[in-house]
């Protein structure tokens, strides 16, 4: 779900850096021969640094992070799914028992208060 929300974003960003370092690749002369290895190093990464966060992170995250036996229910979070994502998010919770919230660490606290 996360990948298909932030695909377009990431593309986005992506796009707009490359666009702006094409014309270091057009400039004439010796200068432009030494300068155009900027952006070819710039396109090279930002394209593995995009194909990297579309594709292994998820397929990582997926492999090394563990199930949980439970959840927690988070109803401010959930009132913003779409019907899809409801459905995949009850199919997770199935044989899995509700946790009720514990205290929160402040830094916990500080990201869910930046968050809203």
């Amino acid at each position: 779900m996360a990948v298909r929300d932030f695909k377009a974003p990431l593309i986005a960003g992506t796009s707009t850096t490359l666009v702006v370092f094409i014309p270091m690749m057009v400039l004439p002369g010796i200068l432009g021969k030494f300068l155009a290895y900027i952006p070819i190093t710039v396109f090279i990464t930002l394209i593995a640094a995009l194909f990297v966060s579309l594709t292994v992170n998820s397929a990582l995250f997926y492999i090394l992070s563990k199930p949980k036996k439970w959840y927690v229910r988070e109803e401010t979070a959930e009132k913003f799914l779409t019907e899809e994502d409801r459905l995949i998010l009850q199919e997770e919770r199935v044989g899995k028992e509700e946790k009720e919230h514990e205290k929160k660490s402040f830094r916990q606290r500080a990201l869910d208060n930046m968050s809203r």
